[in-house]
């Protein structure tokens, strides 16, 4: 037995003092590499770019010292070393030796152990649209800074460390999209006759109404009158020329004019200033004359009369403007020539011929009907030309004592517009400034689901039908009534005040060069309310892989998978007018968010906001910032848990742009 156990005591030391040896150098291994790990991640994102500076090295190796301490397993030698490649890609070694305690009884050595690492900036593919606050409020300041100045220097900031981050970089592709958003968005970039789809995301203008609703007015003309005297519409003046010449010769009629005593013409029969003779127009030919009672001839000095008139159903000219009747001929003359001629090669002042033209124009009574009131209601207008960059000619005001139509009726903006030859009506054309109206929804109070026929909250389908097609906003055309039924008046009812986001929305693409892009943001500017869920729609929209933009979002260009972010700014809570021209209209005449739910529009805004956010969640990173404001409420329950952030001023809004980029770029472990 003695033998036996001596025997067996070598092998089972050996065995015990393996188990204990090996587990100390796979302890001291695990360690050392997570060490070597979070050496090359700290020295990685500490390089600015491509090139391991002596501050990453610095970084670097505090890090490692950090995670491994030596005397925790006796080691010696411990080294740790780091190399950035061409791109970036910071690869590390750690090596240290452990000692045997055990087995060193037993000859054996020290154990070396070496661990290799590598950390590189592994951006996927990334899309990141700036849903942002350009509502009246971001004019206010904070520190002296106004708020929407801030707003355009962190989101620069962003773009700069995005673009830091991808230094060295030509494998992933980061794009940009914008939805500047107030009480309506900006869609003129977007919807256009050609669009360019692969690069810019645009989409044909047929995505918006060929026909459009538009809450306006008609003037009712219903008040017949009698006016003035008017050229005949239906009669073309006429003219010939009269020649009169001296002598009572028969073979020169029917263009002969002799004095009303018979004698041949006298020097001054011709002349400018005619003899009171008396005057006839031959009703038949128009041609055999005697020659008025004028005191000077039409086109001479000025003095005297050039017109005369002859009444409807009579024969008889007059010198003054008939004040009855129906109609009139206007006659006016002016001289064509006055000469001498001899009578056979002798000037014996016996011959004389005068030329003159006689212009014939009919007149009526101006007749019709004169404005009588208003009527606000809805108006049909047709939108083809005007969605495509056309004018649409409208009357912007009417003179109430002069304007007439010819024909009793209603007539809207645009076909008093159309009418040739009237008075009293100012016209003015209108061109759209690319402010959309949402398509077709339903009033509901509560949007878990969300209702089919909330079209407007469907952020995936384009406008191929009529009720997904969008509108384009017609201020213009937009007067104020209160409630949805009509109202006739006398009065000028208000417009609805309107603001429209000065820059439009952008769609995902690429920004090679940071002035490109800080030009598109300088370009914000601030007017209207803040209607949040105007802009989640839009910002989900573009950044969707489904839908109208899949063909663009789904993957990559290298065929990898896209990190998809949406970066959501207010400075306030939901605010809603109902006499405000916005997205859904005017709400207090449609009523298209309230109905009669009797609950205020502000709420179910907020409400429609939420489960915007709900129903993309998990799929898009959302990060929602509050600027000036608490981050409570919607702007809490929207974000991804954690993303959500409140800047108070301008230096922490920069700092949590920093802190999206920084996440967005994500530091990965290659190896």
């Amino acid at each position: 037995m003695l033998a036996v156990t001596a025997a067996a005591i070598i092998p089972m030391i050996t065995i015990a003092g393996s188990g204990i040896d090996i587990s100390r150098v796979y302890l001291a291994k695990s360690r050392l590499q997570a060490a070597c790990d979070s050496g090359v991640l700290a020295g990685r994102k500490a390089m600015t770019t491509v090139t391991y500076t002596s501050t990453a090295r610095e970084r670097a190796e505090a890090m490692f010292n950090f995670n491994f301490d030596p005397e925790d397993y006796q080691a010696t030698g411990t080294q740790f070393t780091a190399q950035a490649d061409a791109e970036g890609r910071l690869d590390g070694q750690a090596r240290t030796t452990i000692p045997m305690i055990v087995m060193d009884f037993l000859g054996f050595g020290d154990k070396q152990i070496t661990v290799n690492c590598s950390a590189d900036i592994q951006v996927p593919n990334i899309d990141i649209v700036f849903v942002l606050d350009v509502t009246g409020s971001m004019t206010e300041t904070i520190g002296g800074v106004q708020k929407i100045a801030s707003l355009k220097l962190a989101t620069i900031d962003f773009y700069d460390a995005i673009a830091a981050a991808m230094v060295g970089n030509t494998r992933t592709r980061v794009r940009y999209g914008f939805v500047p958003y107030s009480q309506t968005v900006n869609g003129s970039e977007l919807f256009v006759t050609n669009p360019n789809f692969a690069t810019l995301g645009q989409l044909p203008v047929t995505h918006l109404i060929n026909t459009m609703t538009v809450q306006s007015r008609v003037a009712n003309f219903n008040t017949p009158y009698t006016g003035n005297w008017i050229e005949d519409p239906n009669s073309t003046p006429t003219s010939f020329e009269q020649t009169f010449v001296s002598g009572n010769n028969a073979s020169r009629e029917p263009n002969v004019a002799v004095t009303s005593s018979g004698t041949v013409m006298s020097n001054n029969d011709c002349a400018l200033y005619g003899q009171n003779l008396s005057f006839s127009i031959d009703n038949n030919t128009n041609l055999r004359v005697w020659f008025p009672t004028l005191t000077a001839w039409p086109g001479g000095d000025g003095q005297g009369s050039s017109e005369l008139y002859k009444p409807d159903g009579s024969n008889t000219w007059q010198a003054t403007v008939p004040t009855s009747g129906s109609g009139y001929t206007r006659a006016t003359f002016s001289r064509v020539s006055a000469t001498w001629n001899d009578n056979n090669g002798a000037s014996t002042n016996q011959y004389r011929a005068c030329t003159r033209r006689v212009t014939h124009t009919r007149f009526i009574r101006e007749t019709g009907f004169r404005f009588t009131n208003w009527t606000y209601r809805p108006v049909e207008i047709n939108t083809t030309n005007y969605r495509a960059g056309g004018t649409i000619s409208y009357v912007s005001s009417i003179n109430t004592s002069t304007a007439s139509v010819p024909t009793a009726g209603s007539y809207d903006m645009v076909q008093l517009a159309q009418m040739p030859n009237q008075t009293g009506l100012t016209r003015s054309t209108a061109i759209w400034n690319g402010c959309l109206e949402e398509r077709t929804t339903t009033a509901a109070s509560t949007f878990s689901p969300i209702p089919d026929a909330a079209k407007d909250l469907n952020y995936i389908d384009g406008g191929t039908s009529e009720s997904m097609r969008w509108r384009p906003m017609m201020h213009d055309l937009t007067w104020l009534r209160t409630g949805t039924a009509h109202q006739t008046t006398t009065n000028n009812n208000s417009k609805p005040s309107n603001a429209c986001p000065t820059a439009s929305m952008r769609n995902l693409r690429e920004y090679p060069t940071r002035s490109a892009f800080t030009s598109y943001v300088n370009s914000l500017q601030a007017n209207g309310n803040t209607y949040l869920d105007v802009g989640m729609i839009w910002g989900l929209r573009l950044i969707s892989p489904q839908g109208m933009f899949a063909d663009r979002n789904l993957t990559g260009p290298n065929g990898g998978q896209i990190s998809r972010h949406i970066i959501f700014l207010t400075d306030g809570e939901p605010v809603s007018s109902a006499t405000t021209y916005s997205s859904y209209g005017t709400e207090q005449t449609e009523r298209r968010i309230t109905g009669s739910t009797g609950i205020a529009a502000a709420t179910l805004h907020a409400r429609r906001f939420q489960a915007l956010c709900d129903a993309e969640r998990g799929r898009v990173a959302i990060w929602a910032i509050a600027f000036g404001t608490s981050v409570t409420g919607n702007m809490q329950t929207c974000a991804d848990s954690g993303r959500a952030m409140q800047a108070n001023n301008t230096t922490e809004l920069r700092q949590a742009f920093a802190r999206i980029a920084n996440e967005v770029a994500d530091l990965r472990l290659v190896q």
